[in-house]
């Protein structure tokens, strides 16, 4: 089952208990216990739809043209000797 499908089935479960609780067929001592519920299965559909983020990799970074012409001048200089 993927992310999205759970999350599907969770708000619908939300909205069903919510709208349980709003129609009078619960007892009052009952309400504030289904409100938890509803919030609960919400949140829990948040985090089923989070994305999880990934670490970008850090590319070595390329030196400047300066830095190539050196190491060039100085390869010459011990071929040279």
């Amino acid at each position: 089952m993927n992310a999205q499908s759970m999350a599907a089935i969770l708000l619908y479960m939300a909205v069903i208990l919510h709208l349980v609780g709003m129609s009078g067929w619960v007892v009052p001592k009952l309400s504030q216990s289904i409100e938890l519920a509803t919030l609960a299965f919400m949140l829990t559909a948040l985090i089923a739809l989070r994305k999880k983020k990934r670490k970008t990799k850090r590319r070595p970074r390329k030196p400047p043209a300066e830095v190539e012409v050196m190491l060039d001048q100085a390869q010459e200089g011990e071929a040279g000797k």
